[in-house]
């Protein structure tokens, strides 16, 4: 299932989500185990949780494997199973990350891919061959000891090089006497009898009678609010619309004016926004209206001063004053904020929409957003009502209109006004997609459509849709195909099948891989090795793929043919110039596999446009399609954004290039990364700023003072 995820963008605060795993005992068991050098019984634990929870037990058997104390120790199976805690991390539920944190997270799983790293560097320094420290460059690219071993297999021989250089990468959310001094307080007294009286039965009805007869109590203000609260109760556009026809003096009206324009325009659009106007002529606040359509194209940004956040405009005019702990950005027209460790949401005029109740949030998302109280989650629309209650332990987004969630040790599935559709009584629910979900009963998986009936029965401990027709299925180890009855098609004797991608997936076979077609025959035989990131890099793109055999690499079509012949000791992405290495070095050919770009370089990447990236004495540069250097090879790390703007990195600052090598933002950032589609964020001492990447300029806020 996948994890929620709070705020894209949060500044200075995370929010952690805690949630329910039901094969906790196991897990807390393992590492007891593991704590006391019980090997034998935390192996076979940790083993055993390996589908449910695999990068949590995956790092406890790297550990064992890793450890020399024991009859395990094989320093191969540690650092298989380090790479799957590694690559696996990030599909973690926040609610595991934070109850297993004491045996693994990030970190620590980090501090031990290093110690594994460590210990293949050593048996390549005593091997002192090109061979052992290729491997380990191809297996080990974030190692401390990476550039030193690149140095040492350089100063070797090349001549005896014809291996690969091609490695992978790991990486990844608030009144009765009237002449008596005390008249007052008995006219008082005497309209909040007749009050009581009156509304004893808590009905529609009883409070339209009571405002009826007492025309001039004092309470009817009262009366008035809780009429409304019972009349729009259900939080519908129809709801509010029978207030508003039925009660024409009511003093709720303006706020019933209000949320018939949130529910309305949950989508947050001009178009939406005309829409209400054109529908409820007679809305009392048209001007409000005109002010939203203003904003609705209105960019902030925020920025930073002395600790605290608020928004400028894009010329780096203060428009929200930085009062804020941590800020979102804007979405739907409101963004999350927090102060005193409390969150709210403020609109673009700094207005504070919805008060600051809640201990975590979320965005807005079609009109609702998760908050989060006292470690539970809920619900509210962009009223501030809420739509659930903050019980439940795990809920999800909202996907086709339903969205699932937990409340004690089951799943259920409820719609967009609080109500639950399907009862609660599966043990992992996944979000709604082309009317379908996944579900899992008793450790098997199956599908349900929106109300709840089951699409395919759960008989298999793994199942997913390969396609319409047919779906995957496994015990965790082995997979086949099989139609939605469960009648199978193809036994499970694959290791993998991977998804369709031009009419063909992936499949591996006793360690080799080939490909079949969409009703899962085998269009090309499993032949080709397994290169790191198998299923990405393999995968057919624009009727090629890159495959590669004994250690060679090429490009086959979807006949199986070699577009590029397999005698490549490494291949990038196939592009109009791909990069190939060739007797340990890199050079590039064109789509006829004539090389155009001489072998002349540690390492390249396929061009992208009209600029590639290539590297000379384990420092990175870029190059064009004629092998000019438009950026010279000196610099750590090189990354290619939109527009052909290149983010650079000297080991300790950052700063931007563009096409034709030209400094175009000085090199005296922190670090740069991606903002949104149009804007790079910059940091440095004095906080954040942004790089417009269509107008080449910095967006900062303007000095005020």
């Amino acid at each position: 299932m996948k994890n929620l995820q709070l705020t894209p963008l949060i500044f200075a605060v995370a929010i952690l989500f805690a949630g329910n795993d039901s094969y906790a005992g196991k897990i807390d068991k393992a590492y007891e185990a593991l704590r006391i050098y019980d090997y034998f019984k935390a192996k076979k634990t940790f083993e055993k949780s390996l589908k449910s929870n695999n990068s949590i037990a995956s790092f406890g058997l790297a550990t064992i494997y890793f450890r020399r104390d024991n009859p395990f120790h094989h320093l191969d199976s540690a650092y298989v199973y380090i790479n799957r805690a590694k690559s696996t991390y990030s599909l973690v539920k926040v609610n595991q990350k934070a109850r297993y944190n004491s045996y693994v997270n990030e970190n620590k799983i980090d501090s031990l891919r290093q110690l594994i790293s460590s210990s293949y560097f050593e048996i390549a320094q005593k091997e002192h061959t090109i061979a052992s420290y290729t491997n380990f460059i191809q297996q080990h690219n974030w190692a401390d000891e990476f550039p030193r071993a690149i140095y040492l297999r350089d100063s070797l021989a090349l001549e005896e090089a014809k291996v690969s250089n091609t490695s992978a990468a790991y990486a990844n959310f608030q009144s009765t006497y009237p002449n008596s001094d005390f008249s007052g307080e008995a006219e008082n007294l005497y309209m909040l009898s007749r009050y009581n009286e009156l509304t004893v039965a808590g009905t529609i009805d009883s409070y339209e009678h009571f405002l009826e007869v007492e025309p001039t109590n004092s309470y009817r203000s009262k009366a008035e609010t809780i009429l409304y609260e019972l009349v729009t109760k259900p939080n519908t556009i129809a709801s509010l619309e029978l207030f508003l026809e039925r009660y024409q003096d009511n003093i709720m009206r303006d706020v019933a004016w209000e949320r018939l324009y949130q529910l309305s325009v949950y989508e947050y659009s001009a178009e939406s926004i005309n829409a209400f106007a054109m529908k409820y002529p007679e809305y009392p606040h048209l001007e409000k209206l005109q002010l939203d359509l203003s904003f609705m194209d209105f960019a902030l940004l925020p920025f930073e001063l002395k600790g605290k956040y608020g928004f400028m405009d894009n010329l780096g005019v203060q428009v929200i004053a930085p009062i804020y702990q941590s800020v979102s950005t804007f979405k739907e027209g409101l963004a999350l904020v927090s102060i005193n460790d409390k969150f709210g949401y403020i609109n673009k005029k700094g207005d504070v929409v919805i008060d600051f109740l809640y201990s975590g949030g979320a965005d807005f998302e079609h009109g609702r957003a998760i908050i989060e109280r006292f470690e539970r989650y809920g619900m509210i629309d962009r009223t501030g009502a809420v739509i659930f209650e903050p019980e439940f332990k795990d809920l999800g987004a909202i996907s086709e209109e339903l969205l699932y969630g937990l409340k004690d040790s089951l799943f259920g599935y409820y719609n967009t006004i609080g109500e639950q559709v399907i009862p609660e009584r599966f043990s992992e629910a996944f979000s709604f997609s082309n009317g379908k979900a996944k579900v899992e009963e008793k450790g098997l998986q199956g599908y349900i459509d929106t109300k709840g009936k089951y699409i395919v029965h759960p008989a298999f401990e793994e199942i997913q849709f390969f396609t319409d027709s047919l779906i995957i299925y496994g015990n965790g180890e082995s997979f086949g195909l099989m139609k939605p009855t469960c009648q199978i098609i193809i036994p499970n004797k694959y290791d993998q099948i991977g998804q369709l991608s031009e009419g063909l997936a992936i499949v591996v076979y006793d360690g080799s891989l080939g490909y079949i077609n969409a009703r899962g025959e085998e269009v090309i035989a499993p032949q080709f090795d397994l290169i790191p990131n198998y299923m990405n890099r393999c995968q057919f793109k624009e009727g090629s793929a890159i495959v590669a055999k004994n250690n060679n690499y090429g490009v086959i079509n979807t006949k199986g043919k070699e577009i590029v012949p397999l005698k490549n000791e490494g291949i990038g992405e196939w592009k109009e110039l791909t990069a190939v290495k060739r007797k340990g070095r890199w050079g590039y050919i064109n789509r006829a596999n004539q090389l155009v770009i001489p072998a002349t370089y540690d390492y390249a990447e396929s061009f992208k446009g009209n600029l590639a990236i290539v590297q000379e004495m384990s420092l990175y540069g870029v190059i064009d399609k004629q092998a000019t250097k438009v950026i010279e090879t000196g610099y750590n790390n090189i990354e290619l954004v939109k527009n052909e703007l290149l983010i650079v990195n000297n080991g300790a600052l950052y700063g931007i290039f563009n096409k034709k090598g030209a400094n175009v933002v000085p090199m005296i950032y922190r670090s740069i990364r991606i903002f949104d589609e149009n804007l790079l964020i910059l940091t440095d001492k004095d906080g954040i700023s942004y790089f417009d990447i269509t107008d080449l300029k910095i967006l900062k806020l303007a000095d005020n003072e």
